[in-house]
């Protein structure tokens, strides 16, 4: 019996990613970048939730067990995805092998679906698939845990209604697709959605144009909306209802002009890995065919590219983005990195430079190229991203493994906002001393082992620019934590008790309250806008002598927990219709596999 061709290009890419992913699971190493820790203590909460049935908007189990809501602002549906990957893991080692094969595994398949979706042959299909999984865009989750490589994963399903909107085929079937498409895009990373969606503008004004039924084909449209809506009730409700009555610390402002990517520019500064130099390959292939041999290229194919190369160069510095930081200083926070664009353009950088090459090919018979050059050169691209990636991985490994590496250089940030405890009775002091936490089947004992000091989404009564939170937060939370014993209760409770000793009425404690936190002191409700708070936002309570205790509960809107109903089921609707549809087809290619054996 043939293989079916979809169970080689997923085999073919599962084996890539195994050889990237190698120098991990050869020397039983594990690796942290500078977003490691804290998306690490989103997925041990998520997880911990999961284990003890004890649900809630508060982080009860992470970042020292403040009272703080990360999760619930940052793509909780996910966090509980990996938090359950990470309890059939058992450890942090193993899941951050399943974890680091599953997001590029992701982004391969979704790639190679989005060529053949442009009618790409099988090779050259594949190979686009492998070049982009070890693209920046996406290994940035190997080397750091970044959230926004797993949405960049999901961006090559935009393809699909990109071609619909240009073929005309705004059936309600399509719309349909394309709500659920952008709902799972923001399931990960809503900005990926904000940045990702424009570069469907083109085919949508071009189809919509040629449409002979537009007020319907709009019609449908809205249908979409409302469906990606419904789909990410349970990430916008949320943060509506914290930030009704809260304010929080956005994250850390960057500078624009130092977060470009200059991918334009091959073998400059890139590492050692040749996914950059690869992209940059790719960039002038694409655009001298498209110069050179315009008129026998398709008009979808010359959208695509010119839209790609517009994401490409806003992420570059030869965007002033200097003069912009001074005009819109706000995008230091949201935007923070320029490069944002280049991640989400890389994947129509790299099909549209393939499809152009094809059409010229199939265009232009004496141009000297064909499809099999192509392929063959599509593919010594690929198989050069994999090995050169597999190597920078080994020598990360091997800095890792360095005993005078330490734990701050291990995670690419700084000492100050990295403090190190003990474990086992041993004090941290090399990033090697932390390994054993990874391979115990004691999840917390990796979070707890390190605090890192990460004040994003934390509420303050004023923000300033004047005032260094990190700095705050190192005094007042993680110097200060020590003091305090923390208990997890039952229905989403967190309490903190600690003696005093002293004569004092008031005692700053290393905790917060949202607007809608509940607050119970010494047993007694208390308003949360009666209580005074430090610049940084904790609690300053009335104490008594002795033993006290505060305890923190989130209690969210009626309509927000509507809304995350809502949503949890349309997504159990959509995983049902999908493995459905997943079967029926799977059905179909062994019937046709079946056939075509008793013919032969």
């Amino acid at each position: 019996m043939k293989v079916n061709r979809t169970v080689r290009a997923w085999g073919i890419i599962l084996l890539a990613t195994l050889i990237v992913v190698s120098p991990l699971l050869l020397n039983r190493t594990a690796i942290l970048g500078v977003d490691g820790y804290f998306q690490y203590n989103r997925i041990y909460e998520a997880a911990m939730q999961l284990r003890h049935h004890n649900f809630s908007f508060l982080n009860l189990y992470s970042f020292q067990q403040t009272g703080r809501i990360v999760n619930q602002v940052y793509s909780p549906l996910l966090a509980y995805l990996f938090g359950g990957v990470l309890l059939l893991a058992g450890n942090w080692m193993r899941f951050q092998i399943v974890s680091c094969v599953l997001v590029m595994l992701v982004a391969g398949v979704t790639t190679y679906h989005a060529a053949q979706r442009l009618k790409l042959n099988f090779k050259i299909s594949v190979s686009a698939g492998i070049i982009y999984m070890t693209s920046f865009s996406i290994v940035g989750f190997i080397y750091s845990t970044n959230w926004r490589s797993m949405a960049a994963a999901l961006i090559p399903l935009l393809v699909g209604p990109m071609i619909d909107f240009y073929e005309g085929d705004w059936s309600l079937k399509s719309m349909l697709s394309l709500g659920v498409i952008v709902g799972l895009i923001a399931q990960v990373q809503i900005l990926t959605v904000a940045l990702s969606l424009p570069i469907l503008i083109p085919f949508f004004v071009y189809g919509l144009i040629k449409s002979s039924y537009k007020w319907r084909s709009l019609g449908y449209l809205i249908v979409a909306i409302i469906v990606a809506l419904l789909l990410s009730l349970n990430i916008v409700l949320p943060y509506l209802d914290i930030n009704a009555n809260s304010y929080m610390v956005p994250p850390v402002p960057l500078h624009l002009v130092a977060g470009v990517a200059n991918v334009v520019v091959p073998f400059v500064g890139h590492g050692e890995s040749l996914s950059v130099p690869v992209i940059s390959i790719i960039f002038y292939l694409g655009l001298a065919g498209l110069l050179w041999f315009w008129k026998n290229i398709s008009t979808f194919a010359k959208v695509l590219y010119i839209s790609a190369l517009v994401y490409i160069i806003l992420g570059t510095n030869l965007i002033p983005w200097q003069v912009i930081e001074n005009h819109f200083p706000i995008l230091q926070y949201y935007l923070q990195l320029p490069f944002r664009f280049t991640i989400s353009g890389m994947v129509f950088l790299t099909l549209g430079c393939l499809l152009v090459l094809t059409d010229i090919a199939l265009r232009k018979t004496d141009s000297g190229i064909s499809t099999k050059v192509i392929g063959f050169a599509s593919a010594m691209m690929a198989v050069a991203a994999v090995m050169s990636l597999a190597i920078s991985l080994t020598g990360k490994v091997q800095f890792d493994n360095n005993p005078k590496t330490t734990v701050a250089n291990g995670l690419n940030t700084s000492p100050a906002n990295v403090h190190p405890k003990t474990y086992q009775g041993k004090q941290l002091k090399s990033f090697t001393d932390l390994q054993p936490t990874f391979h115990t089947r004691h999840l917390g004992d990796l979070i707890r082992s390190v605090d890192r000091t990460t004040p994003d989404y934390i509420p303050v009564s004023n923000y300033s620019t004047k005032v260094s939170y990190y700095d705050l937060y190192n005094e007042l939370i993680i110097k200060n934590k020590f003091n305090y014993q923390h208990t997890v209760k039952p229905n989403g409770i967190l309490q903190v008790t600690w003696n005093n000793r002293t004569n004092q009425k008031k005692k700053e404690v290393p905790v917060f309250a949202y607007g809608s936190t509940k607050i119970r002191i010494n047993g007694r409700k208390v308003a949360t806008n009666s209580i005074k708070k430090t610049r940084l936002g904790t609690l300053i309570v009335p104490v008594k002598a002795g033993k006290n205790q505060i305890q923190l509960s989130y209690q969210p809107r009626l309509v927000t927990k509507l809304g995350i109903v809502i949503s949890v089921i349309g997504w159990i609707v959509v995983l049902l219709i999908t493995a459905y549809q997943g079967l029926r087809h799977m059905k179909r290619n062994l019937s046709i596999n079946k056939n075509d054996f008793d013919t032969n």
